[in-house]
């Protein structure tokens, strides 16, 4: 196949097909290691390979360009961060570059293939909701119920993580359930809805149910408040089980406060333009040494200093503007509960946003990918998908 008929095919239905695999590999398979291969095989390249599309869907876009700005700002960062390996700063170019491409190449399908992508994001909850259940009937056959953390099959185990990333598809759920579109699978939605909050609230993540509580309120209103009070009374009462996880998830706030004072305390000298994006991610509070700032924003700003924050910052809020414009222009509530979920999350725990595929990509930069392709063509007609029902 030359180069004219694979641009051809991609252009057919090739790229959402390749698009389709990535994601289900989420849930189907067992390990990250592979899950990053499929992408760095399948999807970084579409970019490449459909430039010329690409660059036209997004010519004068203003969220592209600061996107642009932010990743290529933390990869200069690379240059100052003291003692520098070339090894390591080409793996963080690399993640920069895999992440641009994943952020365009999301945006562009989800533009120009409305039917198909539309058909993957209801499926995506239907494959969410079954390696869901199965997740908590492994678990718990070798593991304490309900007092245990559940750890999640597959790529997504890690609690915190994968909380935020299952969020996501709740949060679709929702909308289907409250949607137009929705009335007549009413069951189905509130079935695997119910699935995915149960997982949800067994990783007993508060940084997830801080997410959603924050992107439902958004999506539905006062009518989010009773699965926000059922999710809290769930939550707290998981936690009171064991008393010794109480002390340190409630009281202590599993050393969150001290670890972002200590990194406040380590910027001096380095407030403009930061340590470096190489700089060692561990703090050390409380006597113990943590791995990470478990703040994405104070992370910035400790990599590129008040440069790279302001940067990332001037993302989130032409996204925000740009999701509050589609929300009061067409009634899509679900753009901006899915930017203020993620802004949420981030708030609570990780650390370097620019990273190789994870969980991170679903519910934090995918919503900056919709919102940039669907405001910068908001006024071609049929785009209106996602209106949530009034009534």
């Amino acid at each position: 196949m030359d180069i004219r008929n694979l641009r051809r095919f991609l252009l057919d239905r090739g790229a959402v097909s390749l698009y389709t695999l990535f994601i289900a590999g989420y849930f189907l398979l067992p390990m990250a290691t592979g899950h990053r291969q499929l992408f760095y095989a399948l999807v970084m390249p579409l970019p490449l390979l459909l430039w010329r599309e690409i660059l036209q869907f997004y010519r004068g876009n203003t969220l592209v360009a600061l996107l642009l700005v932010y990743v290529g700002y933390m990869m200069m960062s690379l240059l100052w961060t003291a003692n520098f390996d070339a090894a390591e700063a080409g793996a963080g170019i690399g993640y920069g570059l895999a992440l641009l491409s994943f952020c365009l190449i999301s945006g562009f399908i989800w533009i120009q293939y409305p039917q198909r992508i539309d058909l993957l994001a209801r499926r995506a909850t239907w494959l969410a909701a079954p390696v869901a259940l199965t997740s908590i009937l492994v678990w718990y056959l070798d593991n304490p119920f309900p007092a245990s953390r559940l750890e999640p099959l597959g790529v997504m185990h890690h609690q915190n993580k994968a909380a935020c990333a299952y969020g996501v598809f709740l949060l679709l759920c929702f909308h289907y359930l409250f949607s137009a579109q929705g009335r007549r699978n009413k069951a189905l939605y509130t079935t695997l809805g119910a699935v995915i909050l149960g997982l949800i609230l067994l990783t007993q993540s508060r940084t997830a149910l801080a997410g959603l509580c924050v992107g439902l309120v958004v999506l539905l209103g006062a009518r989010a408040l009773w699965v926000i009070a059922l999710g809290l009374a769930v939550s707290w009462s998981l936690l009171a089980i064991n008393p010794q996880d109480w002390g340190h998830r409630v009281v202590d706030f599993s050393f969150r406060p001290g670890i972002w004072k200590q990194l406040l305390a380590d910027m001096d000298g380095h407030w403009w333009f930061g340590k470096g994006y190489l700089v060692d991610s561990k703090v050390e509070a409380y006597g113990i040494v943590h791995k990470h700032a478990h703040n994405a924003y104070l992370a910035s700003l400790r990599d590129g200093g008040l440069v790279g924050l302001a940067l990332l910052l001037a993302i989130l809020g032409l996204a925000g503007l740009w999701a509050f414009r589609l929300y009061r222009q067409r009634g899509e509530r679900l753009y901006l509960a899915l930017l203020l979920y993620g802004m949420t999350c981030i708030s609570m725990d990780f650390d370097r946003l620019l990273v190789h595929p994870k969980e991170m990509w679903l519910f934090f930069w995918l919503p900056i990918a919709l919102i940039m392709a669907a405001y910068a063509h908001r006024d071609e007609p049929g785009l209106i998908r996602y209106a949530a029902r009034q009534s």
